[in-house]
């Protein structure tokens, strides 16, 4: 088997700008991080977007933080609590979500 990227890791992101620039770019390929191609504004394939985001929301809404510490330090526990089957859940349905995209050749679909 081919060993892909750094580790055999292989990168996955929603080509956000911030993704794409040249220096970015730049750094991923002189690092020997492949990435996995994204149709541009599909945030229903991004885990982060359809699965983690709306999950720590849910985890930490109506908290109040008087320092941005006191955040990072529940985000990173909220994150760590969650149970190693979910995450596997999760990539089970990128997954299917990615089959969708594919099946319907990229066009946006309203629900997933």
């Amino acid at each position: 088997m081919e060993k892909k990227g750094i580790r055999g890791i292989l990168l996955h992101h929603d080509n956000a700008s911030s993704h794409t620039v040249i220096r970015t770019c730049e750094f991923l390929e002189n690092s020997g991080l492949k990435t996995l191609p994204h149709p541009p504004y599909s945030p229903d394939l991004a885990p982060c977007d359809f699965w983690l985001f709306p999950r720590l929301k849910d985890q930490l809404r109506g908290r109040r933080f008087s320092i941005n510490e006191e955040l990072r330090g529940a985000l990173f526990q909220a994150i760590r609590d969650i149970p190693k089957e979910e995450w596997e859940k999760c990539f089970d349905n990128w997954f299917t979500r990615m089959k969708k995209c594919i099946d319907c050749q990229g066009e946006y679909l309203e629900k997933m």
